[in-house]
């Protein structure tokens, strides 16, 4: 699954607009990455 087809998931499971879904996972990246960047763990119990 690669990001577009990441977005169009979340849209259809959350009933977001394709935009709002897209924002979303932005900031979600945005919020993983720092914490990463920032020395902290990041678990998502019950991913993968």
């Amino acid at each position: 699954m690669n990001k577009s087809e990441l977005i169009d998931a979340i849209a259809e499971a959350s009933e977001l607009t394709k935009a709002d879904s897209a924002r979303a996972l932005d900031g979600f990246l945005s919020a993983v990455t720092g914490a990463l960047s920032g020395g902290d763990s990041v678990a998502l119990v019950g991913f993968g």
